[in-house]
C-alpha cells in the first residue's frame, strides 16, 4: 500500500515544486485516480459536472467519483501553492450535503479528508495528509480510496474511530496543559504513589517524600517550541594515539576517526557522501541531514564534499549521514584492515564510587526511562521504514509502547521491562468490548496461533477485566547489541501482530 501511496503521490509532489496552475493539477489528480482502480471510461471519474440545484441553481465539483451510477465521494481540488482558506471548505461542504454524500477529500497544498457528521454544523476534518513519499498515513489512505476496497460503511467506520481519537487527543492536551501550568506539584504527586509501590519495602513514605523535594519539575509543550538548531561538536581527543581510522564505502567514499574510549565517530573533512536521501530515511532523520548539509558540507563539480570535521556519537549516526539512510555503523565502518568497527565495540558500564542506597535507586529508576527512551525510539524508527502501519506514536521514557489496530478499545500494546529485562508484544482488549471480542478470538485461537507462527500467552493475566494476548522476549536491555536484537524482534512480532489481530477483529460482527 505504501509504494501505491508513492505512486499515488509523486507527480502531484512535482506538481508542488513547479507551483502548476489549478486545471493542470486537476489533470494530473484524475490521472492518479485511476491508479487506484477507478476508470473514466466507465462513469467512475466525472470532471467537473454541471448538476443542478433546485430550479434556477447549479453546481459544478471539480471531481465526482461514481460507481454504480451511484457518486462514492467529491473532490476539491485547489493549486498546490494555495492555502487553505474557510470559504474553501465551506464550498466542499456544499458539494457534500447536496449531493448526500458523507465524505469529501480536499487537494490542494496538502490532501485532507472531510467527514459529515450527522447533526452538525458543519463538516469536521478527520484526516489530514502532507504530499510526501515519506508519509506513512499514505497507505491508509490508498486503502480507504482505492476502488476494489471502496465501501462507504468502512469509511464512515474510519470517520467516527479518527473522530474519537481526536476527542481523546484533544482531553489529553487539557491535561497537558494542566500539567504544564502546575508541573511541580502534579509529577511529585504522581510520582509519589509509583515509588512508593516499587521501593516501599526498601524506603519510608518520608524518605521518598523527602528525596522528591530535592527534585524540580518543568514541563513544556514540544508543539510550542523552535526547534533547537543541531550542534555536532568537533572532535577533540585527548589521546590522538588511540584512535582508528576507518572508511565506509556504501553509497558513499568517507573517511573517518573512531574512537573506542567514547564510541564516537568523526567524518573527516574530504568524504564523498550520497548527495540525495535514500527512501527509508525518517523524516526526522532526513531534517538532521538537511541541517548538517548546510553547515558542514559543500558541492563540488556534483559531489557533495565534507568541508569540515563532523562528530558523531556512534558510527551508526555517522553512517547515515553519509550513506543517507538507516546503516548499521558498526558493520558499514571497517578499520584499514577492512574489520568492522564492532570487534571495537565496548560493552561495558563505567563503574561509580559507591554512594548511598537512596541515590542508587533513584539513578536506577532515570536510568530506566533513559533506555526505555532510547528503545522506542530505534522501535519506532525501524518500524516506521516498513511503512506497513499507517500512524505511530512520538516515542516516551515508559515501560509501554501502544500501536492502534482500527478498533476503539483494542490495541496493541508493546512492552520493555527494564528491571526485569524482557521485551514483549500484546493485543490488549479494554474491559468495556472485552465480552464482544475476546470470546470470538479464543474461538479462532488454532487459526489466529497458525497465522502469527507461535503460540502466545493467551489471558497472561486471567484475574484482569482487561484480556490480552501476549508474546514475551528474554533479553539484555543494557546490552547495546542485544538491545538491537531485541528491537528486530519487536519489530517483527508487531508487524505480524498487527497484520493478522487488525484483520480478525475487523471480521468480528
Amino acid at each position: 500500500m505504501q509504494e501505491t501511496w508513492k505512486r499515488f503521490v509523486y507527480p502531484l509532489i512535482e506538481d508542488k515544486k513547479h507551483d502548476v496552475e489549478e486545471d493542470t493539477y486537476h489533470h494530473h489528480i484524475e490521472n492518479q485516480l485511476m491508479l487506484l482502480g477507478w476508470e473514466p471510461w466507465k462513469g467512475e471519474i466525472i470532471h467537473k459536472q454541471s448538476l443542478r440545484i433546485g430550479n434556477r441553481n447549479r453546481m459544478e465539483p471539480d471531481i465526482l467519483v461514481a460507481r454504480d451510477n451511484e457518486y462514492q465521494f467529491v473532490i476539491e481540488v485547489k493549486r498546490p501553492g494555495n492555502t487553505q482558506s474557510k470559504e474553501e471548505i465551506t464550498q466542499l461542504e456544499s458539494y457534500m450535503r447536496q449531493l448526500r454524500l458523507d465524505v469529501g477529500i480536499y487537494i490542494g497544498e496538502h490532501i485532507e479528508v472531510f467527514y459529515d457528521r450527522p447533526n452538525t454544523n458543519h463538516v469536521v476534518s478527520v484526516f489530514k495528509l502532507a504530499i510526501d513519499l515519506d508519509e506513512k498515513r499514505g497507505a491508509r489512505f490508498v486503502e480507504l480510496f482505492s476502488k476494489e476496497g471502496f465501501k462507504k460503511e468502512d469509511i464512515v467506520e474510519f470517520c467516527k474511530e479518527r473522530i474519537q481519537e481526536i476527542q481523546r487527543q484533544n482531553s489529553l492536551n487539557k491535561i497537558k496543559e494542566s500539567l504544564i501550568a502546575d508541573a511541580q506539584t502534579q509529577i511529585a504527586e504522581s510520582l509519589k504513589p509509583y515509588l512508593l509501590e516499587k521501593y516501599g519495602t526498601s524506603f519510608s513514605e518520608e524518605e521518598i517524600k523527602g528525596m522528591l523535594a530535592t527534585m524540580h519539575f518543568t514541563a513544556s509543550a514540544d508543539g510550542n517550541r523552535t526547534e533547537p538548531e543541531v550542534v555536532v561538536p568537533k572532535l577533540q581527543p585527548k589521546s590522538p594515539s588511540h584512535l582508528i581510522k576507518c572508511l565506509l564505502t556504501r553509497n558513499a567514499s568517507a573517511q573517518g576517526l573512531f574512537n573506542p574510549a567514547d564510541q564516537s565517530l568523526t567524518v573527516l573533512s574530504g568524504s564523498k557522501i550520497n548527495p540525495v536521501h535514500l527512501n527509508k530515511i525518517s523524516p526526522a532523520g532526513r531534517k538532521k541531514r538537511d541541517i548538517l548539509f548546510a553547515k558542514y558540507t559543500e558541492l563540488r563539480n556534483g559531489e557533495r564534499i565534507v568541508k569540515e570535521d563532523i562528530c558523531f556519537d556512534s558510527p551508526s549516526g555517522a553512517a547515515q549521514f553519509c550513506v543517507g539512510g538507516s546503516s548499521n555503523g558498526w558493520s558499514q565502518w571497517k578499520d584499514e584492515n577492512g574489520k568492522e568497527l564492532d570487534s571495537y565495540r565496548s560493552n561495558e558500564v563505567a563503574k561509580v564510587p559507591a554512594p548511598d542506597t537512596k541515590m542508587i535507586r533513584t539513578k536506577k529508576i532515570v536510568d530506566s526511562r533513559k533506555i526505555q527512551l532510547k528503545f522506542w525510539t530505534k522501535f519506532r524508527d525501524r518500524l516506521s521504514e516498513e511503512g506497513s502501519i499507517p500512524s505511530l506514536q512520538t516515542p516516551k521514557p515508559h515501560y509501554w509502547y501502544d500501536i492502534r489496530i482500527g478498533r476503539q478499545n483494542i490495541l496493541l500494546s508493546n512492552v520493555c521491562n527494564t528491571l526485569k529485562d524482557f521485551v514483549g508484544v500484546k493485543l490488549y482488549i479494554r474491559k468495556p468490548v472485552v465480552a464482544r471480542y475476546y470470546p470470538a478470538l479464543v474461538a479462532r485461537k488454532n487459526e489466529i496461533n497458525n497465522a502469527l507462527g507461535c503460540e502466545p500467552e493467551w489471558d497472561a493475566n486471567p484475574s484482569a477485566s482487561d484480556k490480552t494476548i501476549a508474546l514475551f522476549h528474554q533479553t539484555d536491555l543494557s546490552d547495546p547489541q542485544k538491545m538491537d536484537e531485541a528491537i528486530d524482534w519487536m519489530v517483527r512480532q508487531s508487524l505480524v501482530f498487527y497484520q493478522v489481530f487488525s484483520k480478525e477483529v475487523k471480521a468480528i460482527e
